[in-house]
């Protein structure tokens, strides 16, 4: 189906109903004219009939059979009226009293009986008018009128008019008409040009602003008018785009907030990890403190056991700065992000974690490093939460597999546990904030709905495909930055 703007409807509707009120007034016009005109032309064939048949009348008189030379004068007579007359007369039939041809403008006529002649018994009823003849090619008008003197029947006149003329006056009305219809035509595509940009204009505008908004860009606004209800609309428009706007950040903050929430649960859960990968560097650093107290004339013995005194504080550092980078609160900066750099550092982070859960862990990355445009701190929660939920399905040990795939400008992420499962009956809530199957005091229930918004922050999107008891994969998907490729950056 065609989709026409709103210019072109405008367009089509104006001149339509110009189209169509012009056809109904030239139809109405044409006839009335054609009535105006016919009734002028009986009204002056009646008195052109009139006034010929007194004078054919006295001639008949003096001369009924024509033989005195009357008919000569008759005939002149009706040459000079038809002379006059030329315009509308095209004949003219006078016949005896029985009926019969005396003059007539056809010659072969003469001598013949007329078959629409008049009667006695018309004579003092007036010109008689009819229109419906047939065979003449031509439309007339025929007006007869009974030839008497003194109430005495001396014959008939039968006079025809041609209709032609009205014809060709209702054609020029016609013709007139379509020319004021052409040119009102011609004058409101004019005006339409001037409306489009007074009235249609701001309506297409606002139009074209009201789908950028519905793309997502709600930074848009409508130009402001005053004076008209598409000004009126423009402010209605812009204050819902304010309140959608402020809506939008409030939504972000709040994302946020659930986003640092969930993170310092993480954290919370990683604490165990990090004070064992604290402790052990730690008493090493004490022992080999001792050890120097108790000799500190050694030297061989001071510089081994400052280098590892060295070492262990380091470890410290080490551990001390993932967990504050982590736990840190940031804004979002995207970036070039290597997934599998994440996935490396968050199997380090929960390293603890894992060798008391006795569960092991199987890389299977795509050798093409899968970069994406992400905020980085982001990425390592979102696989961080992802890793302790596999963990949790897996409280007796198992293996964790992550996988990367490079596919069709894609970045496939895939963890995969060998837990229990997820039932089919929370297999649709799973991602709703604040759902848990754990203990009270043992989980937020934000991980999934957090990883869930991060995803779609990053224009992805995540998918679960589980059996129950034989664990769980959650396949993350997202777009892989252009000027990337296979085997590494650009």
């Amino acid at each position: 189906m065609i989709k026409l703007g709103l210019r072109i409807r405008f367009f089509l509707y104006s001149n339509t109903l110009i189209a169509v009120t012009m056809t109904l007034v030239t139809i109405f016009g044409a006839m009335h004219e054609r009535r105006t005109l016919n009734e002028a032309i009986i009204s002056r064939g009646r008195s052109i009939v009139e006034a010929m048949a007194i004078p054919v009348s006295a001639a008949l008189k003096h001369d009924p059979s024509g033989e005195a030379g009357e008919i000569r004068l008759i005939e002149d007579y009706i040459s000079e009226i038809s002379a006059h007359n030329h315009d509308v007369m095209r004949y003219a039939i006078v016949t005896d009293a029985e009926g019969f041809v005396m003059h007539s403008s056809r010659g072969d006529l003469v001598g013949g009986a007329f078959e629409r002649a008049l009667g006695p018994g018309d004579a003092g009823s007036g010109p008689q008018v009819a229109d419906d003849l047939t065979g003449t090619g031509e439309d007339l008008l025929e007006v007869r009128a009974a030839l008497t003197d003194a109430d005495e029947f001396l014959g008939s006149l039968a006079v025809g008019f041609s209709l032609e003329p009205i014809e060709q006056q209702v054609r020029e009305v016609a013709g007139k008409a379509a020319l004021v219809a052409l040119v009102l035509m011609l004058g409101n595509s004019i005006m339409t040009a001037l409306y489009v940009e007074t009235l249609i204009r701001p309506i297409i505008n606002l139009n074209q602003t009201m789908k950028r908004a519905g793309m997502g860009n709600l930074t848009v606004r409508a130009p402001v008018r005053r004076g008209d209800e598409v000004a009126e609309l423009s402010d209605v428009f812009n204050r819902m785009m304010d309140e959608l706007e402020a809506s939008q950040a409030r939504e972000e903050l709040h994302r946020a907030q659930l986003a640092h929430t969930e993170k310092m649960a993480a954290v919370g859960t990683l604490a165990a990890g990090v004070a064992h990968e604290v402790n052990n560097p730690l008493a090493g650093v004490l022992a080999s403190i001792e050890n120097l107290r108790s000799h500190p004339d050694d030297e061989e013995m001071r510089d081994r056991y400052l280098g590892l005194i060295a070492d262990g504080l380091n470890r410290i550092e080490r551990t001390v700065a993932n967990l504050l980078n982590f736990a840190r609160q940031r804004e979002i900066r995207l970036e070039p992000t290597s997934v599998n750099h994440n996935l490396h550092h968050v199997v380090e982070l929960v390293g603890y974690q894992l060798r008391v859960a006795g569960v092991g862990v199987k890389f299977d990355l795509d050798d093409a490093d899968a970069i994406v445009l992400a905020d980085h701190f982001q990425m390592e929660q979102l696989f961080l939460n992802l890793v302790l939920n596999a963990l949790d399905a897996m409280p007796e040990g198992g293996t964790l597999y992550l996988r990367t795939r490079v596919r069709g400008g894609r970045v496939i992420v895939e963890v995969r546990d060998t837990g229990a499962g997820i039932p089919t009956e929370i297999r649709d809530r799973i991602f709703d904030p604040f759902f848990t199957t754990r203990e009270v005091g043992e989980g937020t229930g934000l991980g999934l709905a957090v990883s869930s918004r991060i995803v779609e922050a990053h224009g992805g999107k995540i998918e679960l495909e589980t059996k129950v008891g034989r664990g769980s994969t959650f396949r993350v998907i997202l777009t892989a930055m252009r000027e990337y490729g296979r085997g590494g950056e650009a």
